[in-house]
């Protein structure tokens, strides 16, 4: 390995051994070589010496294993496990997912095409059935987009909920020049995964620090089983130690927003005003989009309604504020369809679904299963994958987006603002 690797990519990981194994070797597997892989082990004292062994068992000398308190929370975990790269590009593989063989060799190759200083992909996945046998993958183009980092960021922002959080590059799902990442962490902020949700806070300092990014339309990595962002969605208990670590009550989670119903996008939306007030010049065009937020938090309900989880307390919080809004932000929410959706759904019955089963998908009869994830890369590599063509990424501009003109320019002009 040279003294300064092309590639950092870190390992946060907390008290999954055996998932941090294949994570490990799906990075030292890479046909791409000229990298260094950080584990971060910031698991409860029990499964510490098992972490070790596994970054010991490597034998390989890009591998640095680095042991915190194991009272971190989730996004301090990460903050360290970038904190000594050495690479020129960093990113983050959590210890739950692993790279295709491949990954790396891509990206560096379009690195050097075009000397982006972002570029991101999109997960397969692998193991969310009942049985955790199921290889689920996505349908791609295999083409690669260009955009400008400020469109991007504004599009999240402003734009249609469900696909701006697609375009957001992220840590997990993508690489950052680490002269980037370290503009930012000298400047007021201090660092570059701040609290709540450090895959989203770091998508937006990317996009807030850089002129342009790359998308590549493909899947360059495995999301296996579910994770916090799953736990959360139902209130399991790792929900409420994910809470606990950080310190914060579910209130402070969206302390921002114009409730406390404490849905997945208000969440994440709060960690972006929370940003906008330190650092207002480049997130001047974040401003909270009061209409869209309930929009966005209907459709949280409604899915998770769908889902067998009683998230009811949130939608009264919701409707109660939305009943104190405007008559003109309350005429253009109600007039969407997503409103008449949720009002349809009933608060669901708490035994009709195991709650370990609540984010497993149901078994898909034309998919493919297999016993290790591994196995389900090695028949990935010699079958074709499934393409199609992504509406966000076939896109000439973010502004030719139908649902983004919906979104943007169907709403009163007065309601768009903080």
């Amino acid at each position: 390995m040279s003294a300064s690797p092309f590639f950092t990519i870190a390992i946060p990981t907390k008290n999954r051994v055996d998932q941090l194994r294949s994570a490990l070797r799906s990075v030292l597997e890479q046909t791409f070589e000229d990298l260094e892989v950080i584990v971060c082990d910031n698991g409860d004292e029990a499964f510490s010496p098992a972490a070790s062994a596994v970054a010991a068992e490597a034998r390989d000398p890009r591998v640095r294993y680095v042991r915190t308190s194991g009272k971190l929370s989730m996004p301090d975990n990460w903050e360290r496990a970038i904190a000594d790269a050495r690479g020129e590009y960093v990113g983050i593989l959590t210890d739950r997912s692993v790279y295709r063989p491949d990954t790396l060799s891509l990206v560096y190759a379009e690195i050097e095409r075009s000397d982006t200083p972002v570029v991101s992909w999109f997960p397969d996945q692998y193991g969310r059935d009942p049985l955790g046998t199921m290889y689920k993958r996505r349908r791609c183009s295999g083409e690669r987009r260009e955009f400008d980092s400020a469109e991007v960021l504004e599009y999240f922002a402003q734009g249609h909920p469900d696909f701006g959080g697609k375009l957001l590059p992220k840590l997990m799902t993508g690489v950052c020049r680490r002269s980037v990442i370290d503009r930012v962490r000298s400047g007021p902020l201090g660092r570059f995964c701040p609290p709540v949700c450090p895959d989203f806070t770091s998508g937006y300092l990317m996009l807030a620090h850089t002129d342009r990014m790359v998308i590549l339309d493909d899947s360059l990595f495995v999301s296996c089983g579910v994770g916090n962002g799953s736990a959360f969605r139902r209130r399991s208990p790792l929900a409420d130690r994910f809470r606990l670590d950080l310190g914060m009550s579910w209130s402070d989670l969206v302390d921002r927003m114009p409730t406390d119903a404490c849905f997945t996008h208000p969440l994440v939306l709060n960690d972006l005003v929370r940003l906008r007030e330190v650092l207002p010049e480049p997130f001047a065009a974040c401003a909270l989009n009061r209409p869209r937020y309930y929009v966005a938090c209907l459709l949280d309900y409604f899915r998770a309604s769908k889902a067998g989880v009683d998230l009811s307390e949130d939608y009264d919080s919701l409707i109660d504020g939305l009943n104190r809004e405007s008559d003109e932000v309350q005429r253009w929410v109600r007039s969407r369809q997503i409103y008449l959706d949720a009002l349809s759904v009933m608060p669901p019955e708490t035994t009709a679904r195991n709650a370990d089963d609540i984010e497993q998908e149901e078994p898909e009869d034309d998919l493919p299963r297999f016993s290790t994830i591994f196995d389900a890369l090695a028949w990935g590599a010699r079958t074709p994958r499934p393409r199609g063509t992504n509406v966000l990424l076939a896109m000439p501009s973010l502004d030719t987006l139908s649902t983004y003109h919906v979104w943007r320019h169907g709403m009163p002009a007065a309601a768009g603002g903080a």
